[in-house]
């Protein structure tokens, strides 16, 4: 039985190849096909959100918010476009709401951070990771933050930064120069 990545010749399909299909699919009417679709992208969705919210409850309905959204509006997807920067964007703008609904910007300490193990455990790699991330939360500005962490934690070029926050790739770059030089200047005290 060949898996959903593979066509009928047995040649693998790209990933924007298999969420083309699977979109299809859901919009055929297949309702697993959207469970496909949200269990190959909901641990990057929650991993980003996570980052972001730094609270796990909140970042677990925030995804499920995304893919609810992204249900909704999956006729008017662009097929040519990746998926996953489209669900960013969803994910972005939904912690944005979260937060102004909220009218709250207060960092959580480490004492009151949620730390049972789940999808965010998969993204801490090494403690020192962590401790780097961490650093950078406290040092740098909630949107320089955002900017390093698509770029190098979600490991998305400048362009799909720059599409995700609604920003030019000047902006994306000054804001890396920015964040690196301030993490740097922190590193050397």
């Amino acid at each position: 039985m060949s898996s959903p990545s593979e066509s009928a010749l047995g040649t693998t399909l790209s990933a924007n190849e298999q969420d083309a299909d699977l979109i299809g699919r859901v919009l055929a009417g297949e309702r697993s096909a959207f469970d496909e679709l949200v269990g190959l992208h909901s641990p990057r969705v929650f991993r980003f959100l996570y980052q972001f919210v730094r609270h796990r409850q909140d970042a677990e309905d925030l995804t499920q918010h995304t893919f609810v959204k992204a249900y909704q509006h999956l006729a008017g997807f662009d097929l040519r476009r990746p998926l996953i920067n489209w669900l960013l964007t969803i994910a972005r703008r939904s912690a944005l709401n979260h937060f102004r609904a909220a009218r709250r910007w207060e960092p959580i300490s480490d004492l009151d951070a949620d730390h049972t193990p789940g999808p965010a455990a998969l993204a801490e790699q090494t403690e020192q990771t962590r401790n780097l991330w961490d650093q950078a939360r406290a040092e740098l500005s909630p949107r320089e933050f955002e900017v390093l962490w698509l770029r190098f934690g979600e490991d998305l070029s400048t362009a799909e930064t720059a599409r995700i926050c609604g920003l030019t790739q000047p902006h994306i770059k000054i804001l890396v120069y920015r964040a690196k030089r301030t993490l740097a200047k922190g590193v050397k005290t």
